[in-house]
């Protein structure tokens, strides 16, 4: 697929784990297998850039969408991680992937720490503006939760609020017209949520995770294949020391830091520099096709 053809249909995928998931695999070469955030549907991968620069550099793409959001399905809650990564390895199967390098966005590193420990293909990680969450994305968890619990809805400027000053770098956030135009992009369009029960799923899912002390030690120890970590340098949710002691109890990790942007640089970074990381990581650990 090229830059200017436009993606896929998804194929549907029926998850022994009780959720229809959609899938795409896009490009030739070695498998690369992407793990989306809280609340990040397959389609907002293409923001990123990083699809288009993995199939340039001769790899085959993966994306789903995992189970709550639409266009796949959203059983009742509670979710786990596990249940996620279950979903994950029907696609992989799906596809009839035997093995692959598994890429992590947020709560996707969530997803690849768990299939990473439980799926034999594994060839490499990478995990991309999280590994170990701090106590700020605890307390969002929590909040979160509460507010689904009282009122059975997050109000949108709590949502919104949360999300701008999460994402985006303090300098964004005193510019005012930065944070209209960026109120007004994210409110656009209909719901990227199969129904509520998917969203309060993966925030349940996100949030057992973290207070469970995931990643422990042991599971970080537990992937022992080649390891691509990267931070930035702003991110509440994920901060970079954290992130630094996490890739240091893990076999095989090399650890980024990309400067001057938050937990939404995936993203916002004009330069592409996290996916310019991945593609040379990837090219390091598997020949690709050209």
């Amino acid at each position: 697929m090229s830059r200017h053809e436009s993606a896929p249909e998804p194929e549907f995928v029926e998850s022994p784990a009780g959720a229809r998931i959609a899938a795409t695999r896009t490009g030739e070469g070695p498998a690369v297998f992407l793990s989306a955030g809280l609340g990040m549907p397959a389609g907002a991968w293409q923001f990123s850039g990083l699809p288009d620069a993995l199939r340039d550099a001769g790899f085959s793409v993966i994306t789903h969408t995992a189970r709550g959001l639409a266009p796949s399905s959203a059983p009742p809650p509670p979710y786990s991680i596990e249940q996620l990564a279950a979903d994950a390895r029907a696609v992989l199967a799906h596809f009839a992937v035997d093995d692959a390098i598994l890429v992590g966005y947020s709560m996707g590193c969530y997803v690849t720490q768990a299939l990473a420990t439980s799926w034999p293909g594994v060839r490499a990680t990478a995990m991309l503006g999280g590994l170990r969450s701090s106590s700020i994305g605890e307390l969002v968890g929590r909040m979160q939760l509460d507010l689904l619990d009282r009122l059975g809805e997050i109000p949108e400027p709590v949502a919104m609020f949360e999300q701008l000053t999460t994402t985006l770098h303090p300098s964004m956030l005193t510019d005012d017209a930065t944070v209209r135009a960026w109120r007004t992009m994210t409110t656009r369009g209909e719901s990227v949520w199969a129904s509520p029960d998917g969203r309060r799923g993966q925030i349940e899912a996100s949030y057992d995770w973290i207070v469970r002390g995931e990643p422990t030690v042991d599971r970080l120890a537990g992937i022992d294949v080649p390891t691509l970590v990267v931070a930035y340098e702003n991110d509440v949710f994920f901060p970079p020391a954290g992130g630094r002691r996490a890739a240091g109890e893990m076999a095989d990790a090399r650890f980024h830091v990309v400067e001057g942007l938050a937990h939404g640089g995936l993203m916002l970074d004009a330069d592409r520099r996290a996916s310019a990381l991945l593609v040379d990581f990837c090219r390091e650990v598997v020949t690709p096709t050209r």
